[in-house]
């Protein structure tokens, strides 16, 4: 094999908010070491498991909620025999009972196993959909009862592993399905399968020692961090324990040292991590998204090899989201001077009339010594001709102390911080003793104002009206490890799709995102993952946790000019209490000059008052909008009612999701749901739609692939038409309209006519330009130019700008408008079609099942794609239209000759029909689609689409499309990784095996490869 690439938010709430992102200066005595990169990684045989490898086999014992010699009803059940959305389930039927809180004792179902003979056994569950996020399953065994809790709307109709227990035959041994917390249960089976002592006493013997230094994990599996276990396909769904270890080497000039401090920092492990060095626990963190870190310098080898062991546990299963287990985010060694700079904020106050800006730093030093110290603190603004802020602070022993200093800024050195110009700043501060540099910190920082009334959101003195959506922190092959590839990619995406505020995620997001939202310019509320207080991690009436995950989150992301509000919850219930004590929180102890929300779903309830629900104690409401709570006026109407002294942002609103995962997915009545916002409703600010991108879930009626498909994007990240329907909504002009169009002359004239100010979205247009080109049927571009666009403010006319080209030019096809931002992005596109489109052509016909896939070379300028054949009556037939590069043709005869064209269409018309292709449908099915090939580092990743019908996928791989020599053969959904052999591949294949047998071998796609994603 060749050597492979390695490396990769009618009283004002004033908030003037100057933010940096903390990053040390090489001059500093600070120093890194990034243990980033290739790990070794394992799981140990009891600690979980990867459940799509699961089926009943002749030596297990299954239960069957309808063995009534095995199985103890207490309390009302009802009898189905239909999975609530979609889901299967074992047998005939399944028991269900919706709970209310407090009556586990007297309700459940228990199944009881004739175990023979005594000994160890694997208990495991299964369940259709129900309601209940945290329905309880307790274990009765020889050592006594352990409970489980589940997510009874994802990974249903699977056998879901509790553990391995030991049982003996005289006992009372059981597994029972109930609930300590109100909602609705699904009892169906559960099974026993038998253990081997020997394969058990190999595993408590390796979980004794596997953190030891001397712990030979050479046989492990190689694994990149940030990552995630799923990365591997034998991983692909494993839920439980998973451990890494790296050994590591200081730098040489590392050296024991009283006066230093090395901190082991972790920015972010999913979910539960116990971290261990040269063989000694260091310390354990709660939270998968939130960093943390450890002082390990009393435990480092300074002097040879290092060795850090993680226990990594995804066993925490939330919403709809998928649980990417691992080492999610970067680690590094940090050694400082025991005397360092551990926190600075940065709030700054804009004089919007004098231009002015009132600027004050928060800083935190933290002494480590055994004395006290007198540290001199400086603070340089790189851009500005203030002086430098100076202050002498003494910190006792072993303490940490902070310290306020303040100075304003003059105008000629404020520029403000917007989406369209985020302008960003740079601060430079050292702790000095005995001028001696101990620390230096540069911040990077912008200016901005918000402000709230009762029906506004207003951005540096400007009412404006934004949109934007939610992005899961989701990627079928990183997951939530993100690279900065991926995050520049979205971001650009976003913006181009017109995103400018955004209630963007549940949960603390990478860092990595927040940096670039600051530098591209994207308004966002950041929430801390709490979805469910009856989740057992959360503990009334202080949540600690959920407390931790706040102060980790905020203290992190506190400086950065693109987080206006924080969240302290999504959708829950009965959270009136939880939600007054961290907002409470928040404002007092963690960050006083942001906006405070918890996201609704609940507020437009009968039930929901002013007297007991949350909205009355947010700055502004955030509540999530779907169609079962009825139609948005009526949702509008009813949340003014209630709280009429509050704006309200859309925080995710959606439709429903695509019935396919194909990329001609649209949803038109989003165009009809925006209609509820423009002209009307003004107190609504702005929506964020869920979802930009495809997500992997196991929630019920998802895809075959595991993705649910609520995105513009699909987890791959190509464009569904859906996108261009939201470019459209999404941009603050009406109209770009093109009339004297002369071609033959070469001249035309193009009017721009921005939105009003009671639409949505709308804002001020300052610096924008507008770029116009001519092309030619092949897409050459024969003209160019560029024009400066005076102010557009919303609900002025139109501004009329004539353009010219050299006149008799041929071929003219096309004329392509395009309004840019200041910052590069999108704010309206449009084409104008001169010419129909050239004759498109065939490329490749695989055959299927009474069907073909034809796929085609898109020609320049078509808009749509159709195929006409005839049908078994000789009947001309039109197919569907795809904006694609395939299409399916079903409903043909097997064995039967077809003859068929493609046909190109715009604006102006049809295209000449391509030259016949004639196809067979061979009655095998069509090979999976291929999605995405691609080659990064030393892996292949493949990306497909699924049927549920389908059982296992083979790939084959070569260096040409004609030689595929390699195979590699899969279960796992959606996608596979292959550690691929001989030379980098260029091209691969697929076919796929169902229930009824094999589908053909899909045409060859070229693999292309990723090198610098963490750039």
């Amino acid at each position: 094999m060749n050597l492979k690439y390695l490396a990769f938010r009618i009283l004002f709430l004033v908030f003037g908010i100057c933010y940096a992102q903390t990053e040390k200066d090489n001059s500093s005595s600070e120093e890194q070491l990034l243990l980033s990169g290739n790990w070794k990684f394992h799981t140990i045989y009891g600690e979980g498991s990867n459940y799509i490898d699961i089926s009943e086999t002749a030596e297990d014992i299954v239960i069957d909620n309808t063995d009534q010699t095995q199985v103890t009803v207490k309390g009302e059940w009802s009898t189905k025999t239909e999975g609530e959305r979609g889901s299967g389930f074992f047998g005939k039927n399944y028991l269900q009972r919706d709970f209310k809180t407090g009556e586990s004792e007297s309700n459940y179902v228990r199944y009881s196993p004739n175990l023979l003979p005594s000994g160890l056994y694997e208990a495991l569950v299964r369940f259709p959909f129900a309601v209940h996020l945290t329905a309880e399953v307790n274990v009765k065994h020889a050592n006594g009862t352990t409970p489980s809790y589940f997510n009874q709307r994802n990974r249903c109709d699977q056998w879901l592993s509790l553990g391995v227990f030991s049982f003996n035959t005289s006992d009372d041994n059981y597994i029972e399905v109930t609930a300590i917390t109100a909602s609705s249960v699904a009892a169906d089976a559960v099974m026993f399968r038998p253990v081997s002592k020997d394969k058990m006493e190999t595993s408590v013997a390796e979980k004794a020692t596997i953190f030891q230094s001397d712990f030979d994990d050479s046989n492990w599996n190689d694994l990149s961090v940030p990552g995630h276990w799923g990365m591997l396909n034998e991983y692909s769904n494993y839920t439980g324990k998973g451990w890494y270890r790296k050994n590591f080497n200081l730098p040489k000039n590392w050296k024991a040292n009283s006066k230093e401090r090395v901190r082991l920092k972790f920015d972010a492990v999913y979910h539960i991590a116990k971290v261990f060095l040269n063989g000694e626990l260091v310390g354990s963190h709660q939270g998968g998204f939130t960093p943390f870190e450890f002082d390990v310098t009393d435990k480092l080898n300074f002097n040879g090899q290092n060795i850090l062991a993680v226990e990594a546990d995804n066993n925490a299963l939330v919403g709809a989201t998928w649980n990417w287990g691992g080492i999610i985010r970067d680690v590094h060694l940090v050694k400082n001077n025991d005397v360092r700079i551990s926190y600075q904020y940065i709030h700054a106050d804009p004089d919007l009339k004098r231009g002015s800006a009132n600027l004050q730093l928060k800083i935190r030093v933290k002494n480590s010594s055994a004395q006290n110290r007198t540290i001199l603190l400086a603070s340089t603004i790189d851009e500005a001709s203030t002086p430098d802020l100076q202050h002498t602070i003494t910190i006792p022993a072993n303490s940490t102390k902070e310290v306020q200093l303040a100075t304003t800024l003059p105008a000629n050195d404020v520029k403000l911080w917007h989406f369209d110009t985020p302008n960003l700043y740079h601060i430079t501060t050292t702790a000095t003793e005995n001028e001696q540099v101990l620390d230096t910190q540069k911040d990077r920082f912008g200016i901005r104002k918000i402000e709230l009334t009762d029906s506004q959101l207003i951005l540096n003195g400007e009412p404006v009206r934004l949109a934007g959506f939610n992005r899961v922190s989701d990627h079928r092959y990183w997951g939530s490890s993100e690279p900065q590839y991926l995050i520049n990619k979205d971001v650009d995406l976003m913006k181009n799709a017109g995103a400018n505020f955004m209630r963007i995620m549940h949960g603390t997001q990478n860092k990595k995102l927040i940096e670039r939202c600051d530098e591209k310019g994207i308004l966002i509320f950041e929430e801390v993952n709490v979805r469910e207080l009856t989740n057992p991690e959360f503990t009334a009436p202080h949540y600690p946790l959920a407390k931790q995950w706040l102060k980790e989150m905020i203290e992190r992301d506190i400086n950065h000019p693109c987080i206006i509000g924080w969240s302290v919850g999504n959708e829950l219930k009965d959270h009136f209490d939880y939600a007054k004590l961290t907002i409470d929180y928040v404002k007092n102890e963690l960050d006083q000059h942001r906006l405070v929300t918890c996201v609704s779903n609940s507020g437009w309830k009968d039930s929901a008052t002013p007297e007991n629900d949350p909205n009355s104690l947010v700055d502004i409401i955030m509540h999530n909008l779907y169609p079962f709570q009825g139609k948005p006026d009526e949702v509008f109407k009813t949340l003014r009612s209630k709280w009429p002294n509050k704006p309200v942002f859309i925080s995710e609103y959606g439709i429903k999701p695509m019935a396919t995962t194909s990329l001609d997915g649209d949803i038109p009545e989003i165009s009809e749901w925006n209609n509820s916002l423009r002209g009307k409703n003004p107190f609504v600010i702005g929506a964020s739609l869920w979802t930009f991108n495809d997500y992997r879930s196991g929630y019920a009626a998802t895809s075959p692939e595991e993705n649910r498909v609520w995105g513009l994007v699909n987890t791959w990240r190509q464009k569904r038409k859906l996108y261009n329907r939201i470019e459209n909504e999404h941009s603050p002009i009406q109209q770009i309209e093109v009339s004297d169009l002369d071609v033959r002359k070469g001249n035309a004239k193009i009017s721009l006519t921005p939105k009003n100010l009671g639409d949505y979205p709308s804002y001020t247009l300052k610096n924008h330009l507008l770029v116009w080109s001519v092309h030619d049927s092949k897409g050459d571009t024969l003209a160019k130019k560029t024009i400066e666009i005076p102010v557009l403010k919303p609900g002025t006319g139109p501004t009329e700008n004539n353009i010219d080209w050299k006149p008799y030019l041929t071929d003219i096809s096309s004329l392509h408008i395009n309004l840019l931002s200041p910052n590069g992005y999108n704010r309206f596109k449009k084409s104008i079609a001169i010419a129909v489109p050239e004759q498109p052509s065939i490329s490749e016909i695989e055959p299927g099942n009474t069907s073909v896939r034809i796929h085609f070379n898109p020609v320049f300028g078509a808009d749509t794609y159709h195929i006409i054949h005839q049908n078994t009556s000789g009947e001309l037939v039109k197919s569907e239209k795809t904006t694609t590069n395939f299409l399916e043709i079903e409903n043909l005869e097997n064995g039967k000759e077809y003859i068929f064209q493609l046909v190109a269409t715009n604006e102006k018309g049809i295209s000449k029909p391509s030259e016949t292709r004639t196809g067979r449908p061979s009655g095998k099915e069509l090979p999976p689609v291929i999605w995405d090939a691609f080659i990064v580092g030393d892996k292949l990743v493949v990306g497909y689409s699924g049927e549920a019908d389908d059982t296992d996928y083979v790939v084959r791989y070569g260096t040409r499309a004609s030689y595929l020599p390699f195979k590699n053969a899969t279960r796992t959904k959606g996608m596979t990784v292959i550690d691929f052999e001989g030379d980098d591949p260029h091209f691969v294949s697929i076919m796929k095996k169902t229930k009824k047998g094999e589908s053909e071998w899909s045409k060859p796609r070229y693999v292309y490869t990723l090198r610098n994603i963490n750039r």
